[in-house]
């Protein structure tokens, strides 16, 4: 083997390294990131509901529920029926019931449900919606 085909193999190798292993940690390292807090300043009643461009927020008699606008199947924007009270997705016709549960279609997954909690003051709401 000649000097110059060593130092390009070594040379080589140490870029590699350089570039490879800072890239594999970055890859492999979980980052936490917090929810984002969207604020409803509407008070709704009991079987009312507010449509919102990420999630559908339900006041029922467990308290309030917001469940997510994005199908699992392939995250298409799922559509409130409310004379049905289901959700259609339009893309490929998942049904879900009012509180996110699959019925039917070419998804198999419940729709999400985001964590809700009461404004102290009861005026309204805050959904953590997850990133």
């Amino acid at each position: 083997m000649k000097r110059r085909s060593l130092l390009k193999r070594w040379f080589n190798w140490v870029l590699g390294a350089l570039i490879g292993i800072p890239l594999v940690a970055f890859l492999k390292s979980q980052r936490f990131r917090p929810p984002v807090e969207r604020r409803i300043s509407k008070i709704l009643k009991e079987d009312e509901f507010l449509i919102e461009p990420e999630f559908v927020l339900f006041e029922s008699s467990e308290g309030p529920v917001a469940i997510s606008r994005t199908c699992t199947h392939l995250g298409c924007r799922v559509n409130f029926l409310e004379e049905k009270s289901i959700f259609l997705c339009p893309c490929h016709q998942s049904r879900f019931s009012r509180m996110g549960r699959y019925l039917s279609g070419p998804a198999k997954k419940d729709l999400a449900r985001f964590k809700v909690s009461t404004i102290e003051n009861g005026q309204g709401y805050v959904v953590y919606i997850p990133r």
